[in-house]
């Protein structure tokens, strides 16, 4: 049997549709299917609040993060991805986002800040190996705090 050809626009498509995925269960607070787009043992590392590994983990996390909304909207802004040329089984991906929404207590909250993501494909499926998000805007209430690009952000070809 012949190896079917990888096709980079293919592969690309594929990377999309998991961020967007992601992007949806966040949105719909739904922690099992955030969680199922990580890898089995995928890190998710949030500045300040934590770095769970493996899926049983990010449910916990998620649902501890979210469980003093009323709603919450993840928005993609921008994003790039590169495939890895020698290994078609990884990738590297950068991810702007908005997330805006209110706590169960009135409050109304904005942030916005870039996700550093490298992706593997595990059971034919491409998920996030590690997915790294650094704030750059936060407004909870009247108050806000902002930081610029970070200066340790992993490298983008």
């Amino acid at each position: 049997m012949s190896e079917i050809p990888h096709d980079p626009v293919i592969e690309e498509l594929a990377l999309r549709d998991l961020v967007h995925r992601y992007a949806d269960a966040v949105s719909r607070a739904d922690s099992a299917a955030v969680a199922d787009c990580f890898a089995a043992d995928g890190v998710w590392s949030v500045g300040g609040y934590g770095a769970p590994r493996g899926r049983d983990e990010i449910v916990a996390f998620l649902d501890g993060l979210l469980g003093g909304w009323d709603v919450i909207v993840h928005a993609l802004l921008s994003g790039r991805i590169h495939l890895d040329p020698t290994d078609h089984e990884r990738a590297t991906g950068r991810w702007y986002i908005s997330e805006f929404g209110r706590r169960t207590d009135g409050t109304e909250v904005r942030f916005a800040g870039v996700y550093h993501d490298e992706y593997e494909r595990e059971d034919g499926l491409w998920r996030f190996r590690s997915r790294r998000y650094d704030s750059m805007f936060r407004r909870v209430g009247d108050s806000l705090e902002t930081s610029p690009f970070p200066a340790d952000a992993p490298a983008f070809p």
